[in-house]
């Protein structure tokens, strides 16, 4: 039940039994008191005139007729049990209204709360661009406001690229099937098509299924998770050589020129690790100038990739992780990219605390530095 209560009635239950225990604290106190220090006057039976003790604060008093302290001693302990009940009801009164003045501040105090609750419960995904203006400055609650108007900028972000990345994969997936289809309709409008034209719709087909089957790979991997048991201990020029020697078809071709200096060692899960380099090894081949250079050098703690090709210009480098993107998508789809590629590279070192960043000039070069000291 208590869990269910609204914070103001919490705050308002919390002060009325703060309240409550004061007050009967005093009020114990003030009758204690009242009792130690009042005590009930005492007279002589064969009714003389006496000294009678009213109370030690007083002193002595003298009085003559005994009737008369009947009538005094009477007076008192009346008086004492009327100080008593005052003070009970006093206590109660105090209570009550305590209670209700604490019940209006705090729903006063909580007002820029629920105007906060409100005009968030207005939000939904369409509007997460929405900014809430702070009811006051200083306080929790426009410390609040700023940690959540900081929240909605993050999750606009995410969702912008969400998006866009189901856009892009969309478009990526479509346009192979497009050309499969296009192929087979136009080899149905011929009655008699001949063995060459089976020949060339197979050829064209296969080509864009190994299209498809890149991309959903490729798709699979940038959603991969790292997976400890199968990190290892790895040399980067035995990894680099093989690289090499994968790509040599292509390499050969451009007669580009691969130079490996220096041997670290790097830990994490292999597999990926060779998909992250084979990434970028392969971006510094495909993007190169013919009878162009590569130089790959491992020093203690980094990895740098070096080439001398197109290069990028300086105001798509900020995009260039971006998943399917392309600094000129017609130049990446015939040199057979997808925009997948250092979106990969980046998530596998993220994924084993590596830094990767990357310079470029365009017409003269890029160079890619991996920061690998995560040991």
């Amino acid at each position: 039940m208590w869990n269910k209560m609204t914070l103001r009635i919490k705050i308002t239950v919390l002060t009325a039994i703060s309240l409550t225990a004061m007050c009967v604290c005093l009020t114990a106190i003030s009758i204690h008191n009242t009792n130690i220090f009042y005590e009930p006057i005492t007279y002589i039976a064969d009714k003389q005139p006496i000294n009678v003790i009213v109370s030690e604060s007083v002193g002595l008093q003298n009085i003559d007729n005994i009737d008369e302290i009947k009538v005094i001693d009477g007076i008192f302990l009346g008086s004492r049990e009327i100080f008593k009940t005052q003070s009970i009801v006093s206590a109660v009164v105090i209570i009550v209204i305590g209670t209700v003045i604490s019940y209006f501040i705090a729903g006063q105090t909580l007002k820029p709360l629920n105007i906060l609750t409100e005009r968030i419960e207005e939000i939904d995904e369409n509007s997460l661009n929405a900014q809430i203006i702070p009811t006051s400055s200083g306080s929790e609650v426009a410390r609040l406001t700023k940690s959540f108007n900081n929240m909605l900028e993050k999750l606009d972000k995410a969702f912008f690229a969400k998006k866009l990345f189901a856009s892009n994969a969309a478009h990526e997936l479509k346009t192979p099937l497009a050309n499969i289809l296009t192929t087979i309709e136009v080899m149905q409008m011929d009655d008699k098509p001949g063995a060459d034209e089976y020949e060339e719709v197979i050829e064209i087909t296969k080509e864009n299924v190994d299209r498809l089957t890149v991309i959903v790979q490729d798709l699979l991997r940038f959603n991969a998770d790292l997976d400890d048991g199968l990190c290892e201990r790895m040399q980067t020029g035995e990894l680099f050589n093989k690289i090499v020697v994968d790509l040599s078809k292509i390499i050969e071709e451009k007669n580009i020129s691969v130079t490996i200096n220096g041997n670290i060692e790097i830990y994490g899960e292999k597999t990926l690790l060779e998909r992250a380099f084979y990434n970028l090894v392969l971006n510094a081949v495909k993007y190169n100038r013919d009878n162009g250079e590569i130089r790959i050098t491992a020093t203690r703690d980094e990895v740098i990739i070096e080439d001398t090709g197109i290069g990028i210009p300086k105001e798509n480098i900020p995009q260039i992780f971006d998943p399917f993107y392309c600094v000129d998508k017609s130049r990446s789809r015939r040199l057979g990219g997808n925009g997948l590629g250092l979106s990969i590279a980046k998530q596998i070192f993220d994924k084993h605390n590596m830094a990767i960043t990357i310079s470029s000039d365009e017409n003269k070069g890029t160079t890619v530095f991996i920061n690998v000291f995560n040991k």
